[in-house]
């Protein structure tokens, strides 16, 4: 059997994004382009999307207004022609084209084939744990959405988005648990393909930690603390509602929604 892997996040940077006069008070989402060299982000009480360069200062001529809000996670194609967003409170999955920055197609979980294995998931009336996170698998096209709780939810789609091809509740015997929360409590807020070792990094708000999870084998590899250095003492990131992973340089890029902060880490491999 293989040696379980044995990662380190170390803090390289963080870098206030907040800017009230663009509507970026409290970004949800985040999605690196394919070149590495600029993230997207969304703020759910705003209806816009922000480019921002790899020190969170944001590009005002390449971000835009579209006629969406309650904007929860964000991803990119393959290809960088477009963006997928999430909208939570429609459990809805919205392309966007980069080019024309227009919506190009809406498409609700409901409306998906296979959707009645789900349903019983999603309340008529929305609980406010509906989907939050979106990433794009670089092998195969595939997008994975994550429902935020009750319960922890991750659901695999093919590339039209028009079919639900699986889907898995993240359990505790599968590796979701955190010694500071009970069984339940735990939440998943943001999702991130990590195309060299084909696993997916689940951010947690409430468990202020990423988990390194293998698809194919339902378990957690590790799960990993966010943790910021403030002089001389260890905190935690509040509300990690995004992450963006870049594995040809070994970063992970995490925003918080309460602090509206981007964090870059490096990723230690101590395997």
């Amino acid at each position: 059997m293989e040696p379980m892997p044995s990662f380190r996040l170390e803090l390289l940077s963080k870098h206030s994004i907040r800017d009230p006069s663009l509507g970026l008070n409290e970004p949800s989402g985040l999605t690196l382009n394919r070149d590495g060299s600029a993230l997207y982000t969304v703020s759910d009480d705003t209806k816009a999307i922000f480019r921002l360069d790899l020190k969170g200062r944001v590009s005002v001529a390449d971000s835009f207004f579209i006629g969406l809000d309650d904007l929860e996670g964000i991803a990119i194609s393959r290809d960088d022609s477009e963006l997928l967003v999430v909208q939570e409170v429609t459990n809805s999955l919205v392309i966007v084209d980069l080019n024309t920055r227009r919506e190009r197609s809406r498409r609700p979980l409901s409306a998906m084939t296979n959707y009645a294995t789900i349903a019983k998931h999603f309340p008529d009336l929305p609980d406010n744990k509906g989907l939050e996170g979106i990433t794009v698998n670089a092998d195969n096209g595939h997008v994975f959405v994550v429902k935020e709780g009750r319960p922890g939810l991750l659901i695999e789609l093919d590339p039209s988005l028009t079919t639900i091809l699986s889907a898995k509740e993240l359990k505790a015997d599968m590796g979701f648990t955190h010694p500071k929360l009970k069984p339940g409590k735990l939440d998943f807020s943001g999702l991130s393909y990590d195309s060299k070792r084909h696993t997916i990094w689940i951010a947690s708000d409430k468990g202020q930690c990423l988990f390194h999870f293998d698809w194919e084998r339902d378990a957690v590899l590790e799960r990993l603390d966010l943790t910021i250095s403030m002089g001389g003492k260890d905190k935690q990131v509040r509300k990690a509602e995004g992450v963006a992973i870049d594995p040809d340089r070994n970063r992970v890029y995490v925003v918080s929604d309460r602090d509206a902060e981007l964090y870059v880490f490096k990723l230690h491999d101590d395997s």
